[in-house]
């Protein structure tokens, strides 16, 4: 018969054992988040009478990771990857944890893109995550620690391609996230789920930092029609502040069902926020409403992603897409190689 109990480990702890088969998780409660964002990468949703049956659950399973149970259905839902749980509200009197570690006869399930004695090392980019198949089959997006610099971080990997990673993201169907910030906000990052955030000008300057054979941004556009576009900038580089966090490149690829997208990328420009403008008298930060690579223009650039997508200030725009629809989602990602 297997015996299980909880120990008392922090104050928002419990570490879980299975006697019988040797199987111990280490288990940190963290935050119900609300937003309508909703958690992807679900493993299993079951009925328990109890949080410690979700616990056993997600401990049995070495693809969990993270779990979220609600008294007042008594339902379990269980996930391969992340650290907090979306919920639309949290009527349900719901709780979240995150599996630290979990061990059964030898074999450790680590928070992804930790790894080996004790998940004691981390990987330094997506494409290492890749390499490595640290999601074991599941070729998805997740959420994944990496450390290109000297602090781990937590940040969106493609595992459907290469190990790409998520430096910036926008969804309609997200509650709104503001990006009218400060330049030190985008310098560290910003933004509490996955599809609604900003991965921060100094990560990003440390991914483009890795010794790499080039790397590609990959600017990915969803229309109203759910019609898709996709910009590529080849060999593209990132200055360090100092430099004004300037991104270069040497050339523009496209993929589209339009015909002409366009890019919201111009060369060698500084990135603005209202408090650190390099536009001179234009102040396109502050009259757009968010950071991004403004041009000293009365136009201020081709294109302008960090927006309202609803209206309430200046959207997002590309100048050279004639289409007339809005956007429902974007995305940039990282191909290093």
């Amino acid at each position: 018969m297997e015996v299980s109990r909880v120990l008392p480990y922090t104050a928002f702890a419990i570490l879980f054992y299975t006697v019988k088969c040797l199987r111990y998780s280490d288990f940190t409660k963290t935050s119900i988040i609300i937003n309508t964002c909703l958690s992807k990468n679900l493993l299993q949703e079951i009925k328990v009478d109890h949080l410690l049956r979700c616990s056993m659950a997600c401990s049995q399973d070495t693809d969990c990771r993270r779990y979220h149970y609600c008294e007042s259905d008594l339902s379990c839902k269980t996930y391969l990857d992340g650290t907090d749980c979306i919920l639309p509200d949290n009527s349900g009197r719901c709780s979240c944890y995150k599996k630290n570690i979990g061990c059964h006869e030898g074999v450790c399930t680590c928070p992804l893109g930790y790894y080996g004695n004790n998940c004691g090392s981390i990987i330094k980019d997506c494409v290492e995550g890749f390499s490595m198949d640290i999601t074991m089959g599941h070729k998805k997006k997740a959420l994944t620690y990496i450390q290109p610099g000297s602090v781990p971080f937590e940040a969106v990997c493609n595992f459907l391609y290469k190990g790409t990673v998520m430096i910036f993201a926008r969804d309609r169907s997200c509650l709104h996230e503001n990006f009218n910030r400060t330049m030190d906000e985008y310098k560290t990052g910003f933004g509490n789920v996955s599809r609604n955030m900003w991965i921060g000008l100094e990560r990003m300057f440390e991914l483009f930092s890795l010794p790499h054979n080039g790397i590609v941004v990959i600017v990915a556009m969803q229309r109203s029609d759910l019609s898709i576009c996709q910009t590529y900038l080849l060999w593209a580089e990132l200055g360090n502040e100092a430099a004004g966090y300037k991104m270069n490149y040497q050339s523009l690829g496209e993929n589209s069902v339009w015909g002409g997208c366009g890019t919201p990328f111009r060369k060698s420009l500084p990135f603005s926020t209202f408090d650190q403008d390099y536009t001179g008298g234009y102040k396109c930060a502050a009259r757009f409403g968010g950071g991004w690579w403004f041009d000293a223009t009365a136009d201020c650039g081709r294109g302008f992603l960090t927006g309202t997508m609803d209206g309430s200030g200046t959207d997002n725009f590309l100048l050279d897409d004639t289409t007339g629809l809005s956007y429902k989602s974007f995305e940039i990602f990282l191909e290093i190689f």
